[in-house]
């Protein structure tokens, strides 16, 4: 994954392919990285994002990879074999996210590339494999969480990334940092923020309960998204609670039963999305809505299951649209609508 100025694009480069001259720039980072140095994020920063240890019985790269077999790459690209990566009783293809903003060489070489497909926002992230979307979200939640942070909230100063990018350190005597000085730890670690998202549901199974919020106004062709209800973990509360209220304040209907179903990371920017079932059941209170608590949806409805599974077999429903196929919101809606649940 490659990261310039805040911009992200997925494209899987083989090191020993590119240009001595830049295969010297990588290889630059390597011995700052080793030493800690606090010019480590200079000319690139680099994120290790694991080890495949996939397809190492024949050809080794790309051909077999079941994590790299799918990916993008330009047509003029030509592959090489080479000997697995070994480190002690471990051997694959290790991966890594680039930051290129500061080297001006790497964004020239890179830009080179004119028949790539470029993956680098919340829709085009949806349109890959699960193994390429998966390295991306990876990549950017920890680029995003490096370009947030390079000084202490202990001390104010700089911070270096250390372990491949994974931690980050502060340079600062122990005696003069907070941070360091900590019984826990002397380092600091990615934050991912846990998002309730709720597929609501009558007792019956044959009502399901779905938003379109403030921010999704008709597009081109006058439909409306609706999708599931969703929002922020509180601190102190567990699923079930955030889940229950996030469903009585997005809508007004109360909930008695929830059930986890599934969960997907979110690399916007670091979110983990728990997906829920909420069971409504309808008394004449429970279920009557009233989106005014918070003002966040626009519009708010109970859709008969059936009318879901027209919009799921591609017919149409008034101006009426379900989020895209590969979102956890539509495996929980399309879940609803066929009672697995």
């Amino acid at each position: 994954m490659i990261q310039r100025d805040g911009k992200y694009g997925l494209l899987n480069l083989q090191l020993n392919t590119l240009p001595s001259q830049l295969v010297q720039i990588f290889h630059d980072w390597s011995v700052k990285n080793s030493k800690k140095a606090i010019d480590l994020r200079d000319d690139v920063t680099l994120v290790f994002l694991g080890l495949d240890e996939d397809g190492l019985d024949e050809q080794y790269l790309f051909n077999d990879n079941s994590l790299s077999g799918s990916f993008i790459y330009p047509t003029s690209y030509k592959l090489k074999e080479y000997p697995p990566f070994k480190y002690n009783k471990f051997q694959g293809t290790p991966y890594y996210a680039v930051d290129v903003t500061h080297s001006q060489e790497l964004q020239t070489y890179l830009s080179s590339f004119e028949d790539v497909k470029i993956v680098n926002n919340m829709m085009s992230i949806l349109t890959v494999s699960k193994n390429e979307s998966s390295l991306f979200a990876y990549s950017k939640m920890y680029m995003d969480w490096l370009m947030r942070n390079k000084f202490c909230p202990g001390c104010g100063q700089q911070v270096i990334p250390v372990d491949a990018g994974t931690r980050l350190l502060c340079q600062t005597p122990k005696e003069e940092c907070p941070v360091k000085s900590s019984a826990v730890s002397n380092v600091c670690f990615p934050r991912t923020d846990p998002v309730i998202i709720v597929g609501a549901v009558s007792s019956d199974g044959k009502k399901i309960l779905l938003g379109n919020n403030q921010r999704h106004p008709a597009g081109p062709n006058g439909k409306r998204m609706f999708s599931c209800i969703a929002g922020f973990m509180e601190p102190g509360e567990t699923i079930e609670e955030s889940t229950l209220r996030e469903i009585w304040e997005e809508t007004g209907c109360s909930a008695r039963e929830v059930k986890i179903a599934a969960s997907q990371p979110w690399p916007f920017p670091a979110n983990l999305m728990i997906g829920c079932f909420g069971i409504v059941h309808f008394d004449g209170v429970n279920e009557i809505i009233n989106t005014e608590l918070d003002n966040e949806l626009a519009d708010c409805r109970w859709f008969d299951a059936d009318d879901i599974k027209t919009l799921l077999n591609g017919g149409e429903l008034e101006d009426i649209s379900l989020p895209m196929e590969g979102s956890i919101a539509y495996e929980l809606i399309k879940s609803l609508a066929l009672g697995k649940y």
